[in-house]
C-alpha cells in the first residue's frame, strides 16, 4: 500500500518532473518555457503542482534568478536519474540508439590556468563522457554562486571554509619563468638572474584573487629584504600583461602553464627562474596553491566520472610545471 506522501508524488505527471530538471538548470521560468517549447503559465502550473507534492517552495527568487531550496538540491539527482530512465524507454520504443544525458558543467577557473584547461579539455579523448563544459573566470562572487547552484564548482587560488562547501587542495606549480623583450638588458645577467637584478627594472604582474590581490610576492620580498623596487604595475588580464611587456619594457613572472604562449611571440624571451631565487621569492608568501571548491556530494548535479576527468586534467597541468 502506498504511503500518503508517495501517493501524492506518484500523481505527478512526468512533464512536471522534466520542468523541475530544466528549471533547476536554467534558473528562470521563461528560459525553461523556451527550452521546453511551452508557455510560461504552463511552467508555473507545473511548479505549483511540484510544490504541493513535495510540500516545499523548491525555488525562491533571487536577484540572479531562481535559487533551489535544500530539498530541491537533494531532489535534482534522483529526478535526473528518473529522466534518464524515461528517455531510455522512449528510445527503446522508437528503436533509437541510447543517448547520454550530460548537463553542461559550469566551472569558475583561476585566470592563470583557464586557457590551458580549455585546451586540455578540448583534446581529451573521452568527449562523450565530458560533455559540454562552460569555463568562466573565478571572481569574488564565485563562492556564493557555487552555493546558489549557478556554478557547479571552482578551481581557484583561494581556499574556502564556507558552510555547505567542500575544499580540496589540488597542488601547486613548482617552477616560474621570467619574461621580457628580447633586447631587454636583464638578459645580460643570464643565466643567474637574481631578484635584486629584476627589481632594478619596471615590473608588471597579473593579479589573481587568493594569491597576489593584496601584494605580489616580489613586492613583499623587496620590502622584507629592503631592496628598492624600481616600479611595479598590476594588470588584470593576460592581454594587458603581454602589452606591458611589449610596450613598457617591463619584466614579468610567467607560470609554466603559460610559458609556451609567451615563448611563441618572436619579440619576447622567457627563461626559467633559478630554483634558489624561486625559493627566496616565496619565503614571505607561498607559491600559488590550487583548490577545488564544490558542494557536498549529495548536492552535486554532475557525476563522479566527469568530475574525476576534470580534476585529473588540472593536476596533470600542475605536475607538468
Amino acid at each position: 500500500m502506498l504511503s500518503k506522501s508517495l501517493r501524492v508524488i506518484s500523481e505527478l505527471d512526468i512533464f512536471s518532473l522534466i520542468v523541475f530538471k530544466v528549471l533547476y538548470e536554467k534558473g528562470a521560468a521563461n528560459n525553461t518555457a523556451s527550452e521546453l517549447e511551452v508557455s510560461a503559465p504552463k511552467v508555473s502550473r507545473c511548479l505549483a503542482s511540484l510544490r504541493t507534492a513535495f510540500d516545499d517552495e523548491l525555488f525562491y527568487r533571487r536577484q540572479q534568478g531562481l535559487k533551489p531550496t535544500p530539498l530541491a538540491e537533494a531532489l535534482y539527482k534522483p529526478i535526473c536519474d528518473f529522466y534518464r530512465i524515461v528517455s531510455h524507454l522512449d528510445q527503446v520504443a522508437l528503436g533509437e540508439p541510447e543517448s547520454t544525458f550530460a548537463p553542461t558543467i559550469n566551472i569558475a577557473v583561476s585566470k592563470y590556468i583557464m586557457t590551458s584547461l580549455a585546451l586540455a579539455l578540448n583534446q581529451h579523448p573521452q568527449q562523450e563522457v565530458l560533455g559540454k563544459i562552460r569555463l568562466q573566470q573565478w571572481g569574488r562572487s564565485s563562492e556564493e554562486l557555487i552555493s546558489d547552484g549557478q556554478i557547479d564548482f571552482g578551481i581557484t587560488l583561494e581556499s574556502s571554509e564556507a558552510a555547505g562547501l567542500n575544499c580540496e587542495h589540488l597542488g601547486a606549480p613548482n617552477s616560474l619563468y621570467l619574461a621580457a623583450k628580447q633586447e631587454h638588458p636583464i638578459w645580460e645577467y643570464s643565466p643567474q638572474i637574481t631578484l635584486e637584478q629584476i627589481a632594478m627594472y619596471p615590473f608588471a604582474y597579473l593579479e589573481s584573487i587568493g594569491f597576489n590581490d593584496r601584494i605580489d610576492p616580489l613586492e613583499l620580498y623587496c620590502r622584507n629584504a629592503r631592496v628598492e623596487l624600481a616600479d611595479v604595475d598590476k594588470v588584470m588580464s593576460k592581454e594587458e600583461l603581454l602589452s606591458h611587456l611589449l610596450t613598457m619594457g617591463s619584466l614579468a613572472f610567467i607560470s609554466a602553464v603559460d610559458v609556451d604562449m609567451y615563448s611563441n611571440i618572436p619579440a619576447l624571451r622567457t627563461e626559467a627562474l633559478d630554483h634558489e631565487q624561486h625559493h627566496k621569492l616565496h619565503i614571505g608568501q607561498s607559491a600559488p596553491q590550487y583548490y577545488l571548491i564544490e558542494k557536498r556530494l549529495k548536492n552535486r548535479r554532475y557525476n563522479e566520472e566527469r568530475r574525476s576527468i576534470v580534476i585529473d586534467i588540472v593536476t596533470d597541468i600542475l605536475k607538468s610545471t
